[in-house]
């Protein structure tokens, strides 16, 4: 089945019935309850009893009620189940088609009540009918036009939240339509004589067919189809198949159908019981599609949030185990899982060592990569004490398991034993030192990121002289890049100045006061990348 098309075995039974149903209507044929055929089953049952004679009277009305009701259900429960879609899958049209449509429900309702005279004392049946139905379809065509064409001639509306409030309009509106179909019924039925609509004699015997035939034609050669191309879906392509037997059914009625609950009479209301379940079809299969992909992406939503529980789980404590030293750091996707990670380490040599990792990315596939990374640098800092040979490794193994499709820039540094030093390899990704007055050093990236190539050489920075309150800051890309909601970044500046300004703070205060001030200049507007940021300070003076 081709994407937001009904499938052939739909469109070949809607075509298929409409064409026995057409057959049949040429020729003629089919169920008849009319005043000879009452006549002629009276003749022949000479034993026929005034129950029996009244049975026969009232077939035609009574089987004319319950396809009329069928119709009236189908209408309703499309128009219903339009509401329902629209909570699913928050396509605005398929509310307002659907509305329509139980408008139309509701003027059949009201019709069939006041053909049975529940509702009003109808007097004159053989027009009234006839005329109703005729005054039905054009109602019924007239609002799917006028709820079809303005989304043809406006710009495309984005998919939006459904809100209770979109609930409670739809009902008014429904409830509304309700009402309309009444007064409408009513004022036919009760304030005005209704003209003459049935003339056997003529060749087009019911005239007013005449006008809801012209607009179901407008609507299933021109607008339907341009309605479908704006807004695919199965449903809005059910509307262009249900326009067939809905055109027909006007052809039917206004030329084969003489008298009231002839052959034709009760054929076309087959053609409009087709007419109004292809729709309904349409908006089922549609429904499923939705429900199934809101399984589908609930699944998808637990796996991913079991993904994120475990993402953060192999982020560190933010107390690492050496006298001297104080770390601490956050880290969060833009998204359920990123790429980001943050680690503390332990080098073969006994040194202390920490990096920040940004994986080119913030998917699904950069967190298993970022997993991946902080696997294998785990492994050989406990074969290794030299940063180039860690390094180098590290690359060797990312250049063959990405096959160059990805990346990832590390700042990587180790901490000499006497705390006096330490060294660092940035691969396309700087940090920053701020010293305990205050004053910050950009730490160069020195190297090319991490799985771009096998060509490249590793070398290490060193810096000494540090002393207490000296800080060594890193994050990723993310941080300086979240935007307010007026579109500015929050900007690398704006970031150096707010450490320079709150430096004296703990490492842990001082990483809350930052995410605290990044999420108030965002005002809830999540990043467009990943987020890390990882604080490392000296506290003792070193001799």
């Amino acid at each position: 089945m081709k994407p937001n098309r009904l499938p052939k075995t739909v469109v070949l039974t809607v075509l298929i019935l409409t064409l026995i149903i057409a057959i049949m209507s040429l020729g003629g044929w089919g169920i008849s309850y009319t005043a000879g055929w009452t006549n002629s089953k009276s003749r022949v049952e000479v034993s026929t009893t005034a129950a029996i004679l009244t049975y026969y009277e009232m077939s035609g009305p009574f089987y004319h009620t319950i396809l009329e009701w069928t119709s009236v259900c189908l209408a309703i429960f499309t128009g219903i189940l339009s509401i329902v879609h629209y909570r699913l899958k928050r396509d605005v049209t398929t509310p307002i088609i659907g509305t329509a449509l139980f408008f139309s429900g509701m003027l059949d309702a009201f019709n069939i009540l006041a053909a049975d005279r529940l509702v009003f004392a109808v007097k004159n049946l053989q027009d009234f009918i006839p005329f109703t139905w005729a005054v039905s379809r054009t109602f019924n065509v007239a609002i799917l036009t006028a709820g079809t064409l303005p989304f043809i001639v406006r710009k495309k509306l984005p998919a939006r939240k459904a809100t209770k409030n979109d609930a409670r309009y739809l009902i008014l509106v429904g409830f509304l339509f309700g009402l309309v179909a009444y007064v409408i019924i009513h004022f036919f039925a009760v304030i005005v004589s209704v003209p003459d609509s049935q003339y056997p004699e003529l060749w087009i015997s019911r005239p007013w067919e005449l006008i809801p035939f012209v607009f179901w034609m407008f609507l299933g050669t021109t607008v339907f189809p341009r309605f479908w191309k704006k807004f695919p879906s199965l449903f809005s392509h059910s509307l262009i198949l249900c326009a067939i037997p809905a055109a027909l059914l006007n052809v039917v009625a206004g030329l084969g159908s003489r008298e009231l609950f002839d052959a034709n009479f009760f054929n076309a209301y087959y053609l409009k019981i087709l007419a109004y379940g292809t729709p309904l079809i349409g908006l089922l299969l549609d429904y499923k599609n939705a429900y199934r992909a809101e399984m589908e992406l609930e699944k998808t939503a637990s796996k991913l949030e079991a993904a994120k529980e475990i993402q953060q789980s192999l982020l560190p404590d933010d107390h690492p185990e050496i006298a001297g030293i104080d770390a601490a750091g956050f880290s969060y996707a833009s998204e359920a899982v990123g790429g980001d990670y943050y680690d503390y380490l332990r080098l073969a040599d006994g040194r202390f060592a920490f990096v920040v990792g940004d994986v080119s990315g913030h998917d699904l596939a950069a967190s298993l990569l970022a997993a991946q990374t902080r696997a294998y640098l785990r492994a050989y800092v406990n074969s290794h004490g030299d940063l180039v040979e860690v390094m180098t490794r590290l690359n060797q193994a990312l250049v063959i398991d990405t096959q160059h499709r990805r990346f990832v820039t590390m700042f990587l540094a180790a901490i000499d034993k006497d705390l006096r030093s330490f060294e660092y390899i940035a691969a396309g990704h700087q940090g920053y030192l701020v010293r305990h007055d205050g004053q910050i050093e950009t730490l160069d990236s020195n190297v090319l990121p991490v799985g771009m190539t096998n060509e490249n050489k590793m070398q290490v920075n060193k810096i000494s002289r540090l002393h207490r309150g000296d800080t060594v800051l890193v994050v990723t890309d993310g941080i300086t890049e979240a935007v307010s909601p007026t579109g500015e970044q929050y900007g690398l500046q704006r970031l150096l100045d707010f450490i320079s300004v709150e430096h004296e703070r703990s490492v842990k205060d001082l990483v809350e006061l930052l995410q605290a001030d990044v999420n108030r200049f965002c005002e809830g507007k999540r990043p467009t990348d990943d987020v890390t940021v990882l604080l490392v300070r000296w506290l003792r003076n070193i001799p």
